[in-house]
């Protein structure tokens, strides 16, 4: 065993859950870091002593927790950032530091393959890394075992004592995902992880990386070019998750989980073979499923499919650069549920060239297609995205907002506001949405035809208090200006 300690710290995620509050957000969920959780599994495969603390799952804040980072005693701290929690990950970063002063502090993500030099602009941190982390932490981690500099190892940028900032060539993400380990599940305090919508215990699970899409409002900032697990391994981390933790249903929190039918049929029939008896649920895009593709996947136990529809209407979809059509939309969500899948559709209110007319039609179609589920979300324009970008270029905000939040640490989470719509408007628009669609009889009554046990009314009843969040988020709110240009806070 190595001397070299390390300890992984997953950030609070309540400042992720705009608008809603955190009592409506831990309704809806808890869910294990499944980027920390492989990190931490493939430095131990190499001989280094891990830990991890999770305060969104053990509901702590940084400080509450400094005692147990000090107890640790670790070398080197790791944290990852997403840009809505970077606040929180400042705050933890600014704690460790304090309760560890001779960590060395560690952080990747999203936030940082976005803005890792104003990331570095806080001294809290030491070093960023920037794209897939695997190997670079564990030569970050070697360097640190042998006393080396850190400041030429490439992905990443390091800061220097003095504050000046390192930028280090990129590295090339590994073609071979297969060798790296499941992540370190027995780390991670399993009892605590929770959704309003799945069995517990549940488990999470990724079998690919990278997206060949460009939507205009994802902030996928990786990779398009797909790299795939190998089926047989999928099949084995899913046969470990049920054998060890009894998970009873596992989400597939892949980009896209259906690409490649040939891949579909090995991943099913690999299930079946073993007898793996467990249910599981996928994110899928309308045009890469089928009727042949959902049945075997079906037959090896999935429960639910999640798909992106977004908007109401072709020239909406165009808009985003989604490239799926209305009628695909109709068709793959008509054949999930004559399949017998459960069914969860995603729409967005607000997008920049959208008129009330185009949001009335997609209010209108999500609750025409028979869907079990529906979630309903205000157009914001995350940073790295083609949203963002034309943002920018009409002035919906005043320059490169993300990079000041990042600079500032924080500030008001905005949204989009256009020639066309206010923010007090669109949040109204998706109030309706909502009510719209879960106030429907037709959908009450299909709910208590399924409603056989407590914890079916129990997800009833947690779905009635998010969405009743939701309408007092609207009623009862102002949308105060916040100085920066036509954004509003959410």
């Amino acid at each position: 065993m190595k001397k070299t300690k390390i300890l992984f710290v997953k950030y609070h995620e309540a400042a992720d859950q705009q608008p809603l509050s955190q009592k409506a957000a831990e309704k809806l969920g808890i869910f294990p870091s499944l980027a920390l959780a492989q990190l931490a599994a493939w430095v131990r495969q190499h001989g280094y002593p891990v830990g991890l603390i999770d305060l969104h799952a053990e509901n702590l804040q940084p400080r509450d927790a400094a005692q147990r980072f000090a107890d640790e005693k670790p070398d080197i701290v790791a944290l990852t950032a997403k840009t809505l929690g970077w606040p929180a990950v400042i705050e933890i970063a600014q704690v460790v530091r304090q309760a560890c002063p001779k960590a060395i502090i560690v952080c990747g993500g999203p936030q940082m393959s976005i803005y890792p030099r104003e990331s570095l602009t806080w001294d809290c941190f030491d070093i960023a890394v920037v794209g897939d982390g695997e190997d670079t932490f564990l030569d970050i981690c070697d360097h640190v075992e042998s006393g080396s500099e850190l400041d030429k190892i490439p992905g990443t940028l390091f800061r220097r004592s003095t504050g000046e900032i390192d930028q280090n060539p990129t590295r090339a993400a590994s073609k071979d995902i297969d060798k790296y380990p499941i992540p370190a599940w027995d780390l991670l305090p399993m009892d605590r992880y929770h959704c309003l919508t799945l069995l517990k215990p549940f488990a999470t699970m990724v079998t690919t990386r990278g997206c060949p899409w460009h939507c205009g409002y994802c902030s996928q900032v990786y990779s398009d070019k797909l790299k795939f697990r190998a089926p047989t391994l999928v099949v084995d981390e899913m046969e470990y998750l049920v054998k060890t933790y009894g998970v009873k249903e596992i989400v597939m929190f892949d980009e896209t989980f259906t690409i490649g039918k040939k891949r579909m049929r090995t991943l099913s029939e690999e299930i079946l073979r073993r007898n793996l008896k467990v249910n599981f649920n996928i994110r899928a895009r309308v045009d890469t499923v089928d009727r042949e593709v959902l049945t075997w996947l079906k037959k090896a136990g999935l429960r639910s499919i999640h798909m992106g529809v977004e908007a109401g209407t072709d020239r909406v979809l165009k808009i985003m650069n989604k490239q799926i059509t209305r009628e695909q939309t109709e068709e793959a969500f008509r054949i999930a549920r004559e399949v017998g899948l459960e069914t969860r559709g995603y729409f967005m209110v607000g997008y920049y060239d959208t008129t009330p007319a185009d949001v009335e039609e997609m209010i209108k179609f999500s609750a025409g297609l028979g869907l079990d589920w529906a979630s309903y979300s205000v157009a914001t324009a995350l940073p790295a995205t083609d949203l963002y970008r034309i943002a920018q270029e009409r002035g919906y905000v005043d320059g490169d907002f993300w990079r000041r939040y990042t600079i500032n640490g924080g500030g008001p989470i905005p949204q989009l506001e256009t020639e066309t719509f206010t923010a007090e408007r669109l949040r109204q628009y998706r109030t309706k949405a909502y009510l719209n669609f879960y106030m429907r009889p037709d959908l009450i009554r299909r709910k208590f035809s399924k409603s056989e046990g407590r914890a079916e009314l129990m997800e009833m009843i947690g779905g009635a208090t998010v969405l009743t969040e939701i309408v007092k988020s609207t009623v009862l709110k102002s949308i105060p200006s916040v100085g920066l240009g036509k954004w509003g806070t959410v």
